[in-house]
């Protein structure tokens, strides 16, 4: 019986880990541009426009209108629609969402809940993965920077040139990781990283102070280092897209 038990264990453990340690990042993020053609109903998108609309400009949350503070408390989104799935809210599936509407207030964006409410409506459009069920597609999040006429790098691999190049263009980064590369049942999570005078922080990685509140994690010294503590668990890059400014060029590097 017992050895019986470990096989099972054994067994399931390989099938967790198989998509995190043997699915090639570009080929997730295929299937990711694949899903994200399957559309939120207009009829859908309209609606979650509307209430979405009330229910954020009812919302007295600080980092509204404060370009130096970002959106750490997405847990706290489960009445803000987003997509027509089972799930269809922020809470369970808006990080990429937040992670762009975070990046973008480091460019000097006033952040107001109008302005996110037309961003889940934009990427409902065009981009949201499976209804939304799967938040959604990082291709999208990185055209979506581009028609907006910003200049990005993005990688989906750990290399340190890219890396390094990154470090010296980018102010923000937004990276999209396996929660822990030995289970995919932990799920996949986007963050926005910014640059900081100490170090890069993480914003939207579900950090509680002692009080219960969310905030933005500390400085760490380097952005490999920063990605590496995104979850809790042994965490491993899909992709970054560091985000350089207001300058219509790309560089995808694979």
């Amino acid at each position: 019986m017992k050895a019986g038990f470990c096989r099972k264990q054994n067994t399931g453990s390989f099938f967790r880990s198989f998509i995190p340690l043997h699915v090639s990042n570009p080929f997730f993020l295929n299937v990711y541009k694949l899903l994200a053609r399957v559309q939120v109903p207009q009829s859908v998108r309209e609606r979650n426009l509307a209430e979405n609309r009330e229910h954020l400009h009812g919302m007295d949350w600080k980092f509204w209108n404060q370009s130096s503070t970002y959106i750490e408390n997405q847990r706290e989104w489960g009445k803000i629609r987003f997509g027509a799935g089972p799930h269809h809210n922020m809470s369970y599936s808006g990080c990429e969402i937040i992670a762009a509407f975070n990046a973008k207030k480091v460019f000097g964006f006033p952040g107001t809940a109008e302005e996110m409410a037309e961003l889940i409506y934009e990427f409902e459009s065009c981009g949201a993965a499976l209804w939304g069920e799967f938040g959604t597609s990082p291709a999208a999040i990185a055209k979506h920077f581009e028609r907006n006429g910003f200049s990005i790098i993005m990688t989906v691999k750990e290399d340190d040139n890219v890396m390094d190049k990154i470090n010296r263009e980018c102010p923000a980064v937004i990276v999209t990781v396996y929660n822990d590369r030995h289970d995919i049942l932990k799920q996949v999570h986007t963050v926005c990283i910014t640059k900081e005078s100490k170090g890069y922080v993480i914003h939207n990685a579900y950090r509680l102070d002692t009080g219960g509140n969310y905030n933005a994690s500390c400085p760490y010294r380097t952005l490999m280092e920063a990605v590496g503590h995104i979850s809790r668990y042994e965490s491993k890059l899909i992709c970054a897209i560091g985000i350089a400014g207001m300058q219509i060029a790309s560089n995808v590097h694979k």
